[in-house]
């Protein structure tokens, strides 16, 4: 009886203390990894949904069949325009993916650090009185 709880204690210890000297390394490792790779991945699919290649491929052809120099040129302005703004919102959803990426990095330590100093404060306040 006594072997099974000792042993269920040391599985215990084990396991719970193991879980949090674990953490920081597969956070900043196989964590922070798969964060970038479903960052890459989701900017590719905007990158698609978007279609830059499709747009930067039909760039000099004249839009609605209009062949006259007046028609090419609204539809090469129309089209510089547009690829403009999917181009700006591609660089701005890119970057709002590496500040998701930096606060991925910057999570623990700052966690950690307004944890430590919440107690302080907490003890330093119910040591006085407050």
């Amino acid at each position: 009886m006594t072997t099974h709880l000792i042993q269920f204690s040391k599985t215990l210890l084990v396991d719970f203390f193991g879980s949090f000297l674990w953490f920081p390394v597969w956070w900043y490792t196989t964590g922070l990894k798969k964060i970038v790779l479903k960052a890459w991945r989701a900017l590719n699919y905007r990158v698609r949904s978007f279609g830059l290649k499709i747009w930067l491929k039909n760039f000099f052809v004249p839009m609605y069949g209009y062949h006259d120099r007046a028609s090419r040129l609204i539809s090469i302005m129309m089209r510089f325009f547009v690829l403009i703004g999917r181009l700006v919102a591609v660089v701005v959803i890119a970057l709002v993916y590496f500040v998701g990426i930096i606060a991925w990095i910057a999570a623990p330590p700052v966690f950690l650090t307004l944890g430590i100093t919440s107690g302080i404060k907490g003890a330093f306040f119910n040591q006085i009185g407050l």
